[in-house]
């Protein structure tokens, strides 16, 4: 079985294969920059990782930061400390500047015993890139989600499945995998249709696939103030191995 530390760097890495779908990156002096055009809105394509304040002034990093970003005609919506970043200095500098910290927790399986859930009979659960309309229906009007959902189809390591009830647009999830991990991602079920084994479903999509390519790591997130979010991922076999911390603007 993985260590907590293993399933944390595994979250972690397939965190930063997902920014890789959408948008390109270059590395700074303080971490690394990822931007895209064409999302400007979206926090997951406009963002800064790996911050590392060991060697730049917080306040000189985050001028730099700005500036960088405003040169791209964008803005720059998180940032994500690197391993070895301890969180409360990047807390201190950015909280008074309009900025919220969120704490996510790092699932990762740990009782494939309790790893039992299937395809039900009353739902149907499809390749996203055969159904992209009735994918596209479970953003609900989200321009943004959906632009990244969309281009995320192009990456053939991003496996979207999107779930159907009654012939209806019901839910969503994807099985990402970067080299040795699979990461249960975009898990969504539209409100009118919970409570009716859609996400159920949907997880065990992706628990067949897990079985089939056994993967060295198999894990998601939630954010820890999402009680329902983590129950539900408990319930299929996944357990809080550490927290990861990333600050967002808001003060747009």
């Amino acid at each position: 079985m993985l260590s907590n530390e293993e399933i944390i760097s595994a979250v972690r890495r397939s965190d930063q294969a997902m920014c890789e779908q959408i948008a390109t990156w270059e590395p700074l002096e303080y971490g690394v920059a990822f931007c895209c055009p064409e999302m400007p809105s979206f926090a997951g394509a406009n963002q800064l990782r790996d911050v590392w304040l060991a060697d730049m002034d917080g306040e000189t990093a985050f001028s730099r930061a700005e500036a960088y970003y405003a040169e791209r005609a964008l803005i720059c919506h998180r940032w994500t400390p690197a391993s070895g970043q301890a969180a409360d200095p990047v807390d201190a500098l950015l909280t008074g500047k309009g900025w919220r910290r969120v704490d996510t927790l790092a699932m990762g399986m740990k009782d494939w015993d309790a790893a039992v859930a299937t395809d039900d009979d009353s739902v149907r659960v499809l390749p996203a890139r055969a159904m992209r309309r009735a994918y596209g229906k479970t953003f609900e009007g989200d321009s943004a989600d959906l632009a990244a959902g969309v281009e995320r189809l192009n990456d053939g390591n991003h496996d979207a499945f999107v779930c159907t009830l009654d012939g209806e647009p019901a839910g969503r999830a994807a099985y990402v995998e970067v080299g040795d991990i699979a990461r249960l991602a975009d898990v969504f079920v539209l409100p009118a249709f919970r409570r009716r084994g859609v996400g159920r479903a949907l997880v065990g999509r992706f628990l067949q696939l897990a079985r089939r390519l056994s993967p060295k790591s198999v894990v998601a997130s939630c954010e820890s103030s999402d009680a329902t979010g983590r129950a539900f991922l408990e319930r299929y076999g996944f357990a809080k191995c550490g927290t990861l911390s990333a600050f967002e603007r808001i003060d747009e």
